[in-house]
């Protein structure tokens, strides 16, 4: 799905080299061997190729490992599906997503809960990880209720909708909570005359428009953190989601549409969730564009995004920045909230005593080096807002190994 993913023909994995990948304004390489791996989500994975691949690399001792191959997006047929992340580990298929990646970090940790350390857990393509396969994961989800992972706040984003415009629906839409949770649930709401329905209840072949013209909600993979978020966001329960959505939307060599790309919207009316610091990234040149002939909606009179490309920064619905252009606290599991942290999930021991040199170092990479001035300009690149409490360990959240 995005440019410049390293081809693995015959198992032969290609290594980046650090710092010689390309400049700080062209999209960032991926899929090299180092020191510390990490893998998840596809929403923060181009952000993280900028901060380990571009020249003069803030963090070049991390490969961060891109969540899908070159396309077909979910083809476990395909060579590159497969990666190695460090010497003479095993191979094992790609971490697609937020979810996918908590799980291979789990496979490689969880002593108690993975003995057998195989990921995927079960079926065909798993594979015995090698300790330190994994070092950390890339999440844009908060966690699961728990313990044994800890997780770091890295950058701020936001979620708002893209759509595939269409007469009737052009660029500049503005949606409510309740209007997207018309959408996604199917269930009118009583005086909205925005959001409408050819019948309720609804069905699956319900036609449903907005303002006038014919929509076709589609949502991400099961695995997408982006497709947690917006979810909790919405107050809509996968159970809940209309009969019109195909869950688990399996149109994409049945593993799920990935998250932020617009290919996957390539109709009149078709629209999806999608993460506003992505769109930043993909307008601005930094990541592989997928949104040609696409719109990204207000939430609640707030624009994800400000100016125009190339220089588009993010929006009000990024929430308060500090006078120091920061982000300050956002609140979590909040409905009508589209904004939100990403994280970086590392084992909770890797914050304790016990933990090596080489983990308390990437902890402190996590919580020190990325709050530098060097990475915040990366970051914010790269469409995300840098953060005014990152290495703070008050607003390390846990959470449970899956």
């Amino acid at each position: 799905m995005k440019l410049n993913k390293a081809v693995i023909g015959g198992l032969v994995a290609l290594t980046a080299t650090a710092g010689l990948i390309g400049t700080s304004i062209s999209p960032a390489a991926a899929d090299p061997t180092r020191p510390y791996a990490a893998a998840g989500s596809d929403t923060i994975q181009d952000v993280w190729n900028g901060l380990t691949n571009d020249f003069g690399a803030v963090v070049p001792s991390v490969a961060s490992w891109n969540a899908f191959p070159n396309p077909p997006a979910a083809d476990t047929t395909v060579s590159n599906a497969y990666i190695q992340t460090k010497t003479g580990g095993n191979w094992f298929i790609r971490p697609s997503g937020s979810g996918e990646g908590v799980k291979a970090l789990s496979a490689v940790w969880d002593n108690t809960g993975h003995p057998s350390h195989q990921y995927p857990f079960s079926g065909t393509t798993a594979a015995v990880l090698n300790h330190e396969d994994v070092d950390f994961a890339r999440s844009s989800g908060g966690p699961t209720a728990g313990t044994g992972l800890k997780y770091l706040p890295f950058a701020r984003d936001a979620v708002a909708v893209a759509y595939n415009t269409e007469t009737g629906l052009g660029v500049g839409l503005n949606l409510t909570t309740a209007q997207i949770t018309e959408l996604y649930s199917g269930v009118d709401a009583t005086g909205d005359p925005v959001v409408q329905f050819s019948e309720q209840p609804a069905t699956a072949s319900t036609v449903v428009t907005v303002n006038g013209a014919v929509v076709h909600p589609k949502i991400p993979q099961n695995g997408s953190g982006t497709r947690k978020f917006f979810l909790g966001a919405i107050n809509v329960t996968t159970a809940q989601l209309a009969p019109y959505i195909p869950v688990p939307n399996n149109t994409v060599a049945a593993g799920g549409l990935p998250e932020n790309d617009g290919t996957q919207i390539p109709n009149d009316g078709d629209l999806i969730p999608f993460s506003a610091a992505q769109w930043i990234s993909q307008q601005n040149g930094k990541a592989f564009d997928t949104t040609s002939g696409l719109a990204l909606s207000s939430i609640n009179g707030s624009a994800p995004t400000s100016g125009s490309a190339p220089s588009m920064v993010a929006g009000a619905l990024f929430g308060h920045k500090t006078l120091g252009g920061d982000y300050d606290v956002v609140p979590t599991g909040t409905v009508g909230t589209f904004n939100r942290d990403t994280f970086n999930i590392v084992p909770s021991t890797f914050l304790l005593g016990s933990a090596t040199a080489k983990q308390s170092a990437l902890v402190n990479i996590l919580g020190g080096t990325l709050g530098g001035a060097g990475a915040k300009s990366v970051i914010r690149a790269f469409g995300f807002g840098s953060l005014s409490y990152l290495g703070n360990s008050a607003n390390f959240l846990d959470g449970a190994f899956s």
